[in-house]
């Protein structure tokens, strides 16, 4: 078995990103089967189950996708993250610090960008570590396994390049925040948005339905106060009336 990667520390503030490179990414997030629509990406990814499924996409042998369940508190967001560190990111050669665990789970915008790019970088170097590994390309090639950077973005992001190393920080652009923008689109996209619909009707409905519930439950509720009241003021007059 290959041996494993150097392990370092990487702090997302160090990661450049221009625009183009935001462009390239978000093709090269959105051309990836994930088990949820990308609507935000901040928000999408910020309990990890995504992140990992980015990795089971390229390296299903590095990810037990059954670890990293849904989270909607910030306590179970930072477990998957810190999962996901231990368990696959360590394997890959790095580790995040705890403040951008932190600001990944509050989704902060432009923290994921910066994260999705790093990952990608290592993807691929983790591709190159297993070729020289085998100590056969044609082997390797010939894996299951997907190239990180066959799709979105192009080859010219080497991984192992130094500049990786001597990234600095560039503040992600706005447009980061909004739905992930694609020329080329998934052909489930279309699907998606319609299944995104009715179930967003159906939500509609329900919450009416419930305001319903609750007001009746409200008059249910004062008119057994009235009846209580009553009952208790009959009582109190057959104990106060005179017994034959």
């Amino acid at each position: 078995p290959p041996r494993a990667m150097a392990m370092s520390r990487v702090s997302l503030e160090s990661v450049s990103l221009q625009q183009d490179d935001l462009q390239k990414l978000y093709m090269w997030v959105d051309e990836i089967p994930l088990s949820r629509p990308k609507r935000n990406i901040s928000r999408d990814f910020s309990d990890a189950v995504l992140a990992a499924e980015v990795v089971a996409h390229f390296f299903p042998h590095l990810v037990d996708l059954h670890n990293y369940s849904a989270a909607n508190s910030l306590k179970q967001k930072e477990y998957n993250w810190n999962t996901l560190q231990q368990k696959v990111l360590k394997k890959l050669g790095f580790l995040l610090l705890p403040q951008d665990v932190n600001s990944l789970s509050l989704a902060q915008p432009g923290v994921v960008e910066r994260f999705l790019h790093l990952l990608q970088l290592r993807l691929a170097a983790y591709k190159q570590h297993l070729v020289r590994r085998r100590g056969d390309p044609q082997q390797a090639a010939s894996h299951h396994e997907r190239s990180p950077m066959d799709m979105g973005s192009s080859g010219e992001m080497n991984a192992s390049d130094p500049k990786e190393r001597r990234m600095k920080l560039t503040a992600a652009q706005p447009a980061s925040e909004g739905p992930i923008r694609s020329s080329r689109r998934p052909p489930h996209r279309e699907v998606d948005q319609g299944i995104l619909m009715d179930k967003d009707k159906r939500i509609e409905e329900l919450t009416e339905t419930v305001e319903i519930l609750e007001l009746k439950i409200a008059k249910l509720e004062q008119l057994l106060r009235l009846k209580d009241t009553k009952i208790e003021r009959l009582m109190e007059a057959q104990s106060h009336a005179p017994r034959a």
